[in-house]
């Protein structure tokens, strides 16, 4: 065996023998050890329920790109016991592949300073980062699972909706009867644009507690993403400090706009004031009267948020179609549906198309022949008003009867 295989099979065995010896004190992220050259920094082992952690991995080009991979995380940092003996970077990163490769895991991505490996067994994903720069080892390893739900069920100082992380207290909260807040939207190109919302606000801040472990800026968004998507709502856009959602409870729209820097959370909430337009339906004469005149009229017909499922508050406005159709046997309407811009303009079309098939099916079911009918959907294509304000949002979200 040449003298570098045999330091490196030592490396390999002291590394081994650190993971196994060492673990009751905690000094090292199982199931890797440490090297004897070198020991824990001053900040110990840090541990976390949850969190993100970015890994070097190879692309299919050749390239480099990172992963968030988000779970169960450990670090620990390394620096020598005695700066006059230190190994080289190329050492390092051969010991602790030799080690994971040992462990079944396999090697993603590897040059002088870094190594990212995956292990997958019995079910479950361990992922493994080593960083150096001879003076210092950085070990991060991090069981890939989701986040645990754990936002408490909603208390005084919260809003009536969305509970609060546990070990966090809340400040006083603000509460304003009508306000703005700006609300960050993820495009189909790729870029985040801003939109104002107006409403009811409500505005609460959230400190850890004394004495107790901030949550990762991780485990706190997913854990309100959570909840957003446990209200049948959607994330507009979310980064690790940041998330923008919007959702629909008992017919009322909700914005939320979520901040966190770990010890400190802040939480904004806009209750956008209902569209009432579809309170009293246009009566068949009216319909007739403007399919005269423009040869297309907008409805404001009530579905479920995000689907396509008429309410029951839509009744009114279909019978008076049906009863202009039953006036007028010749009569034959395409039933065209168009949304708002919030989200991508895919599944704004694919939603507005599934709207009008909706109301086409239920004229369909109340005795219209279905040849007389057509149904056609163009998400935000054919806005009617600006849609970067609620009323604009509110006109755009229509069903149109035009005459064919």
């Amino acid at each position: 065996m040449s003298n570098s295989n045999m330091r490196r099979a030592i490396g390999l065995f002291a590394l081994c023998l650190a993971a196994t010896s060492a673990q009751a004190a905690q000094t090292t992220c199982a199931p890797l050890g440490a090297l004897p050259l070198y020991r824990l920094d001053e900040d110990g082992v840090q541990l976390r329920i949850h969190d993100v952690h970015q890994f070097p991995v190879e692309d299919t080009d050749g390239g480099a790109r990172w992963d968030d991979i988000a779970g169960r995380q450990c670090h620990a940092r390394y620096v020598p016991k005695n700066d006059d003996r230190l190994m080289s970077d190329l050492e390092i990163q051969e010991n602790y592949r030799t080690q994971m490769r040992a462990l079944g895991a396999t090697v993603l991505n590897s040059d002088r300073n870094n190594t990212t490996a995956k292990l997958t067994k019995n079910g479950a994903t361990t992922w493994f980062h080593i960083w150096s720069q001879e003076t210092s080892i950085e070990v991060t390893v991090v069981q890939q699972q989701e986040a645990d739900f754990v936002l408490t069920a909603p208390g005084p100082s919260d809003h009536r909706l969305l509970g609060h992380m546990p070990d966090y207290v809340a400040g006083p909260p603000e509460r304003r009867s009508f306000d703005e807040a700006t609300i960050s939207i993820d495009g189909d190109d790729g870029d985040v644009r801003d939109i104002d919302v107006n409403g009811a606000r409500f505005f609460v801040r959230y400190e850890a507690a004394d004495r107790s472990k901030p949550a990762s800026d991780a485990d706190i968004h997913a854990n309100y993403r959570m909840a957003v998507k446990k209200l049948g709502g959607e994330v507009l856009h979310s980064d690790h400090q940041w998330t923008y959602a919007r959702f629909v409870h008992e017919g009322q729209v909700f914005w939320l706009k979520l901040f966190s820097q770990e010890a400190d959370i802040e939480l904004t909430v806009i209750e956008e004031k209902p569209f009432q337009a579809s309170i009293t339906p246009p009566r068949a004469d009216e319909l007739r009267t403007a399919l005269d005149k423009d040869g297309r009229v907008s409805l404001h017909v009530n579905f479920d948020f995000a689907k396509a499922t008429l309410k029951p508050d839509a009744t009114p406005v279909i019978d008076q179609v049906l009863a202009l159709l039953r006036t007028d046997p010749a009569l034959r309407l395409s039933i065209e549906g168009h949304t708002d811009d919030i989200g991508s303009a895919g599944s704004n079309r694919k939603l507005s198309l599934q709207r009008a098939q909706s109301m086409v099916e239920a004229l369909v079911t109340k005795g219209v022949a279905p040849e007389r009918l057509k149904s056609a959907g163009f998400g935000a294509d054919k806005a009617l008003a600006d849609n970067a304000t609620s009323e604009g949002r509110a006109r755009n979200r229509r069903v149109e009867l035009v005459r064919f």
